[in-house]
């Protein structure tokens, strides 16, 4: 097998990548779990540092290598790479809003990009790594909310967390249709073949056919991370 030919789903790189990602996360929380409040909220900054870190490793090698085609379709505009930022900010600042995007909004796509990678270029190419240390350290960076962070979450939450990944997802659609050959967000057509979206319509409605699939499965994740009531 060619190592740096065409990447392979489910190949030996790919089962790779996902073996890789659980150690990792496994190993984040596993330890953070063991430290005391302030402990926890260090490691939750540290890991903020090393979020931000990949997206700038990320986005500069995208954009000095033109990765992806013309200048327009290398910008750092793609949802994952937003979820960096919004990463960064939860971790450090533990702002509710923001943790909660990245609980809901980040984790499941990251996994979804973890099992259809949108990735042309096979292990070791730096893109490849890239690709996967983005999208693995959203994994961790997910789950530090309700297990290092403490934080429970309400059905507001949900709420406000699909309300600003619509608001999102309008926004960068806008952007896509007057740069005219990008494709941020997937709201012109789905990333790779068998993605979830081939089977919710046509781009871009079926961000709005999935709105309710979306909270069902936000809802179940809401659900182990609940904030009980009190009384």
């Amino acid at each position: 097998m060619e190592t740096t030919g065409e990447f392979i789903r489910w190949s030996a790189s790919h089962w790779g990548a996902i073996i890789a990602t659980a150690i990792i996360t496994t190993g984040i929380l596993g330890c953070g779990m063991r430290l005391s409040d302030a402990g926890r909220h260090s490691l939750c900054r540290g890991l903020a540092v090393v979020v931000g870190l990949i997206y700038v490793v990320d986005t500069s090698y995208i954009i000095i290598s033109q990765y992806h085609g013309t200048w327009e379709q290398n910008l750092p505009f793609h949802y994952c790479s937003m979820m960096l930022l919004v990463a960064v900010i939860a971790l450090w600042t533990r702002n509710r809003a923001a943790c909660w995007v990245l609980y809901f909004g980040a984790l499941s796509a990251c996994l979804q990009g973890l099992i259809t990678p949108a990735l042309k270029a096979d292990f070791p190419t730096l893109r490849y790594v890239c690709f996967f240390c983005l999208h693995g350290i959203l994994v961790p960076a997910g789950l530090a909310v309700p297990l290092l962070l403490r934080m429970r979450a309400r059905v507001r939450d949900i709420i406000r967390s699909i309300l600003l990944m619509d608001t999102y997802l309008v926004v960068i659609h806008m952007v896509n249709l007057t740069l005219g050959t990008t494709n941020y967000g997937f709201t012109m057509k789905s990333p790779v073949p068998g993605c979830i979206l081939d089977y919710a319509g046509p781009a871009p409605w079926y961000y709005l056919l999935l709105q309710i699939p979306v909270f069902i499965v936000f809802y179940l994740m809401h659900l182990p991370v609940r904030q009980k009531t009190q009384g």
